[in-house]
């Protein structure tokens, strides 16, 4: 009961966020096609003017994502307890399931596992070593193994790509690896938020 209750509130709120994004969509177009006609570039005051109006955007995107995650919180504050209540229950049902099939393993030495309408349990052999955190440690384990001569086996390293050290190859050197050198002059906005704090 329990879980079809947070079943019905998950689809409730993909519903519900479907249908802000299909809205944002068509305010997005319709914003668009009136923007178009009044936002026309055709000298640098144009430009900044346009910063301006970019800036204003900008402090409006950062007060609706504030509000929402306010609002957000709100919801999550406010069914706190009735969730904290379902996950006590689904730890409660997952506690006494495994309580029961630890009398009953014998149960368990043929096939592993056991599957139900509703789901499966069943045992899976693990195998797990705690590995050090502290630096120290860490290292000390690792000089061991190497020591023991199990590091291939024992020691995972990574290979990847140094890409600042392949941009400063010169371009036969590149050619040869099969790269080719790719410059680009990117161009950036960047508004000033506090140039529209000072005139307001």
């Amino acid at each position: 009961m329990a879980l079809r209750i947070v079943k019905k509130q998950m689809a409730n709120l993909t519903v519900c966020l479907k249908y802000r994004y299909i809205l944002k969509v068509r305010h997005i177009k319709k914003f668009r096609a009136e923007r178009e006609e009044s936002m026309q570039i055709n000298s640098f005051s144009d430009v900044d003017v346009a910063l301006k109006r970019l800036c204003e955007v900008s402090v409006g995107i950062e007060k609706i994502n504030g509000e929402v995650t306010l609002e957000c919180n709100r919801i999550k504050e406010s069914r706190k307890s009735e969730v904290e209540r379902l996950e006590n229950e689904k730890n409660f049902i997952e506690q006494q399931i495994t309580l029961f099939c630890e009398d009953n393993k014998a149960e368990f030495a043929e096939k592993r596992s056991k599957e139900f309408t509703f789901g499966t349990i069943g045992y899976r052999i693990s195998k797990s070593v705690s590995i050090p955190r502290v630096a120290a440690k860490l290292e000390s384990l690792l000089n061991a193994i190497k020591a023991f001569g199990l590091g291939k086996e024992c020691i995972s390293y990574e290979e990847k790509p140094n890409k600042e050290a392949l941009a400063e190859l010169d371009d036969a050197d590149l050619a040869r690896l099969g790269l080719k050198r790719v410059v680009k002059d990117n161009f950036r906005i960047q508004p000033k938020l506090e140039s529209l704090q000072v005139q307001n």
